[in-house]
């Protein structure tokens, strides 16, 4: 038998379908929200990796050229033993030239990465911030291939007119 709904039954079945509605319709705009939200991410994404492709082609003339320079200039490894020592001699010159004192140097062994290969030398400096400066500069000219591949400076705590500063520095070779 099935009997007719009063009047409270039927407000209560009414307000229970409008919650269920509710909630399904809060959950269908949530998801319609997050995935507008992701596709607006990617498509910012792409645009980006679009305008970089755009940059890179337009500069495709300038990137062949210093590919072309690099290929010429950068020198090639032949001995690595000889290379630190090399390198070791340049920064001990350089360091006498503007009044840098070097503290513990240290050979390190050739590193071969992708693009290059790395023989680098360890120092410790002694030195006022002008002469760092100076013989750092001089150090890294790009005609060179010379670089800090790590650096670490802070006042001397004797003497705050002194830098001490630690550094591992390397000549990048040409790939093998």
């Amino acid at each position: 038998m099935s009997r007719s709904l009063s009047t409270r039954e039927k407000w209560l079945a009414g307000f229970v379908a409008a919650l269920v509605f509710l909630g399904v319709t809060v959950f269908l705009i949530d998801g319609y929200v997050r995935q507008r939200a992701l596709l607006r991410a990617e498509l910012a994404s792409r645009a980006k990796q679009l305008r970089i492709a755009r940059t890179l082609t337009e500069d495709l003339a300038f990137w062949q050229q210093r590919d072309e320079w690099l290929r010429v200039n950068q020198p090639r490894l032949t001995d690595s033993d000889a290379a630190g020592v090399q390198l070791l001699d340049r920064v001990k010159e350089l360091a006498k030239k503007h009044a840098v004192l070097l503290e513990n140097p240290a050979l390190r062994p050739a590193e071969p990465q992708p693009a290059y290969t790395s023989v680098a030398v360890e120092v410790e400096t002694k030195s006022a911030w002008p002469a760092l400066i100076a013989f750092l500069h001089e150090l890294q000219t790009p005609e060179q291939f010379i670089a800090l591949e790590n650096a670490n400076l802070k006042i001397d705590a004797a003497d705050p007119t002194q830098m001490r500063g630690r550094f591992k520095i390397a000549r990048w070779f040409a790939p093998q």
